[in-house]
């Protein structure tokens, strides 16, 4: 019986360490977000494009830009999404990038 118990509270705090993982990831995406605006782009999707994991694990984020539109059809196309870092709550831009796919 007490061993019953005893898995019941382990698979309960497992449970609970996996909804904090799930919020600090919806977490990394909004400060992701916030990073792009600072950067003057308009946030349209957040990827995420590469994840490590452990004790210093890290997230990357490729976040999409919404370009302005321009009159000038020759002109150079700009950095259309922002590859952004993300370790625990803070978050830095670390290239722009443009066509790149993952």
């Amino acid at each position: 019986m007490a061993v019953m118990q005893r898995m019941i509270a382990i698979l309960f705090a497992l449970a609970l360490l996996g909804v904090a993982f799930a919020a600090r990831a919806d977490t990394n995406q909004v400060e992701a977000r916030e990073v792009a605006r600072l950067n003057n782009c308009t946030p349209t999707k957040v990827d995420v494009y590469q994840q490590s994991l452990g004790s210093e694990g890290a997230t990357l984020y490729r976040v999409g830009c919404a370009l302005q539109k321009t009159s000038d059809a020759s002109a150079a196309k700009g950095a259309d999404a922002l590859l952004i870092s993300c370790r625990e709550n803070l978050c830095e831009l670390l290239r722009p990038m443009t066509g790149e796919n993952k």
